[in-house]
């Protein structure tokens, strides 16, 4: 009669146990699977935001290789190429080259980008095509400053603006996403409706030059920002200390247009430090001397200014005299009716001894002049400058005509445009062009309705956090926009990784410990029943 291997025993009454325990027992590997399945499928659902992009037709799905029609910026150099980008508007796109979706995408995007960039562009100058790579290491920073979740996404706005600017949940951000442009056809849709013109992908050059197959409407005004405000304030402060303007005779004048500041300019930190130089005046620039060290460097808008870059006002021939009409105008929609006096003599007052150009400030103390009724309100002040921007932009218009020379991205018209305001025209001069050098009937209300909006309400502002670390010359220092709860998908891509392989250590960890473990338990019971078989063997020989 053979013995019965205990071991073999020992396994046997195990087995049997797990059974009518209700247990399975389960191997290695079976345990991995189960800690790595919940991973696995977040991986796969974090794909498949990139794949609602694919919808669209599939052109092309090759890679995407440098030498492209669309410029790609990194870190280092989207800033300053925005900012010198000779465009009215820019799109750009964030985008992973590892991305099926965007890979598809990427000839919907260029097809667009050739009617408004390129050697055979036909558009030039309205909207600045670039592109970024989030899964290049030199761009990472810069989609998390513009909390960029899946790819692609196309951000719109002006230029300067996607220079300076960034996206955070918590604040409220003059950049706009462009969505259900899935393909060429769409995206120049959503282009044409927020540029107002009804460009076509069949558009080509013309022997003269122009474009064939488009509209011919006016041109968009660009929204006035509190950016050029205070760029415009910080500069005019600059110019009078560097020019040495301020004497004995003309110190009334800066103090009340000072007051005006510190009351009503729009700008908190314009206030603040009028303010400061207005109650600190008598020991800075004491009555019958020359201002102190400590008046000339004085801040008057805050650190950092002026930044010597423009928003609104940016393009040839126009930067400080356009931003010290967006102050002028900005100034006039606060001002209460008993104060309209008091601003418009501040105003003239300014002009008159510290702008230093010479046909400029005749013209200006001209209007004055010819001025028929008192200002006694601020519907009577707001209107006024309004009539005396339009006289200028006539004037200019008409010299641009005579001399053949203006820039077609920024032509001197009459406003607002019917675009922006198409209440503020009556019926009967509606068909007369926006280029046009007269002006035509309006409906003044509307228009005091709508400068007051335009240069309240509505004013573009920014957060103060972008504009920390500006430098001058127009080199931004990147300030980080995207909080913690905004985050690139390259970001949420490497963040899942980690996890899986941190869950797969420690999956792998608790299997190696159970596997151990068992392994002792079997050693033991394994040496106890040899231990007992050999006990029984002695006492039976």
């Amino acid at each position: 009669m053979s013995v019965p291997d205990p071991l073999h025993s020992w396994m046997q009454r195990r087995r049997w146990t797990m059974r009518r325990g209700g247990g399975a027992w389960q191997s290695p590997p079976s345990m991995v699977l189960r800690l790595l399945f919940p991973v696995l499928f977040l991986v796969l659902l974090e794909g498949g935001n990139a794949a609602r992009w694919g919808s669209g037709s599939a052109v092309d799905d090759g890679a995407l290789t440098s030498g492209d029609l669309v410029p790609a910026l990194n870190a280092e150099t989207f800033n300053s190429s925005l900012l010198a980008a000779p465009a009215n508007w820019a799109l750009v796109e964030f985008y992973a080259n590892w991305c099926p979706a965007c890979k598809k995408y990427k000839p919907h995007f260029e097809r667009v980008a050739r009617l408004f960039t390129g050697p055979n562009r036909v558009h030039e100058g309205v909207v600045y095509f670039a592109k970024v790579d989030c899964a290049d290491q030199a761009s990472q920073k810069l989609c998390e400053r513009f909390s960029i979740r899946y790819y692609p996404s196309l951000l719109w706005a002006l230029p300067p603006v996607l220079a300076i600017g960034s996206r955070s949940a918590k604040i409220q951000s003059p950049l706009e996403e462009i969505t259900n442009a899935q393909t060429a056809e769409a995206l120049l849709e959503q282009i044409n409706k927020r540029i107002g013109k009804s460009f076509s992908l069949s558009d080509a050059t013309t022997e003269d030059g122009k474009a064939s197959g488009t509209n011919t409407s006016e041109p968009l005004q660009m929204p006035a920002s509190l950016h050029d405000v205070e760029e415009a304030t910080a500069q005019a402060f600059k110019i009078i200390v560097d020019e040495k303007m301020l004497v004995s005779d003309n110190r009334g004048s800066f103090i009340q247009f000072l007051m005006l500041l510190v009351v009503h300019h729009p700008s908190e930190r314009c206030r603040k430090g009028s303010a400061n130089l207005l109650v600190n005046l008598a020991e800075l620039w004491p009555a019958g001397q020359v201002p102190t060290a400590a008046f000339l460097d004085h801040p008057l808008c805050g650190s950092g200014l002026p930044r010597n870059f423009w928003v609104s006002c940016r393009g040839e021939r126009r930067g400080y005299s356009c931003g010290l009409w967006l102050l002028f105008h900005s100034l006039s929609v606060h001002v209460a009716d008993s104060e309209s006096a008091a601003a418009f003599s501040a105003i003239h007052s300014f002009v008159e001894h510290f702008f230093n150009c010479q046909e400029c400030r005749q013209h200006f103390l001209e209007m004055i002049s010819r001025k028929p009724d008192v200002i006694a309100s601020q519907e009577d002040l707001v209107l006024w400058l309004w009539h005396a921007h339009n006289e200028v932009n006539m004037r200019l218009a008409k010299e641009e005509e005579v001399s053949k020379k203006w820039n077609p991205n920024y032509p001197k018209v009459v406003w607002p445009t019917r675009q922006q305001c198409s209440e503020c025209r009556v019926v009967a001069s509606v068909d007369k062009e926006a280029s046009s050098t007269e002006e035509p009937e309006w409906a003044v209300k509307a228009v005091y309705k709508f400068l007051k909006d335009w240069y309240g309400a509505s004013l573009l502002t920014f957060p103060d956090t972008i504009h920390e670390g500006v430098e001058s010359e127009g080199q931004i220092a990147v300030s980080r926009g995207g909080d913690e709860s905004g985050r690139n998908g390259s970001s949420a891509v490497r963040n899942i990784a980690a996890v899986a392989i941190l869950l797969a250590s420690c999956g792998f960890g608790l299997v190696a410990l159970w596997w151990r473990m068992q392994q002792k338990k079997r050693k033991a019971a394994y040496s106890s029943c040899c231990y007992a078989y050999g006990r029984r063997r002695r006492r039976r020989i």
